[in-house]
């Protein structure tokens, strides 16, 4: 993905996304502390975006990093916390935002909770890449430390597959959406081709193409990786629910205690 259209789709994706279910995110991770008896204060959100699960964290009182490898989502995400500055001081939350390598990140101290929500493992092709977020984030969590992060499965992916093409049309963006499956490599590619109106008083679009590869891992391989990182107790569910994973599940949540 070119630098110009990194630029164009980070500030275009909260509105394209804005449909997704934000505050079932929220709320499972509030449940997890709970069921897991842990009273976070330091809070890593790896791929964190443009910053809508670390805003909200920071909102709630808690002090979050915000860790992502784009300078333009990190751009909007700092935008976005400017304009929430006064609900977070109030709260006595605080937020900062790096941009780094998920597989290398690194902040000064440990922490209390890492999340990676909204697929971001997905993005990583290769089982090194997801050793590597698994290895770090052992080690950038203090004893107790719970690491939360989802992934689709491969049975949503084909879900995708089947139902393309996706089409979305307003009065300034348009994009057709196409996806290919390779059920052999567990790899969907995701073709988007976006057109943004110029301005508000243009009748002229600005096409710009954008492409996504992700990559299906299954339970059993995901819980043998993060136990041979370290952590003693890994847990997986179902579509925001606490139900066992299923051969149905599109999203599945993996809980890890180190």
């Amino acid at each position: 993905m070119g630098e110009a259209y990194q630029q164009h789709f980070a500030f275009l994706y909260d509105r394209l996304m804005d449909d997704m279910p934000y505050d079932k995110w929220q709320q499972f991770v509030k449940e997890a502390w709970s069921r897991y008896r842990l009273e976070p204060r330091t809070i890593v959100d790896l791929a964190c975006g443009t910053g809508r699960h670390a805003i909200a964290l920071a909102q709630d009182g808690y002090d979050v990093t915000g860790i992502d490898l784009s300078e333009h989502m990190l751009t909007v995400a700092q935008e976005q916390a400017e304009l929430s500055a006064m609900a977070i001081q109030t709260a006595g939350g605080h937020i900062q935002w790096l941009q780094q390598d998920m597989r290398e990140w690194d902040i000064a101290r440990t922490a209390d909770c890492v999340i990676c929500l909204c697929d971001g493992i997905n993005y990583l092709l290769s089982e090194q890449d997801v050793r590597a977020v698994l290895a770090r984030t052992y080690r950038g969590l203090r004893e107790g430390g719970l690491f939360l992060f989802d992934v689709l499965t491969a049975h949503q992916y084909e879900t995708y597959a089947a139902g393309q093409p996706y089409t979305y049309d307003d009065d300034d963006l348009a994009y057709i959406w196409y996806s290919d499956w390779d059920a052999e490599d567990r790899i969907i590619t995701h073709d988007l081709t976006i057109f943004l109106r110029e301005d508000e008083a243009s009748e002229r679009f600005l096409r710009t193409n954008e492409t996504h590869r992700q990559r299906a891992y299954d339970q059993h391989e995901l819980t043998e990786w993060l136990r041979e990182a370290g952590f003693r107790q890994v847990d997986s569910f179902a579509d925001f629910t606490w139900q066992p994973v299923s051969a149905e599940t599109g999203r599945m949540f993996l809980c890890a205690v180190k």
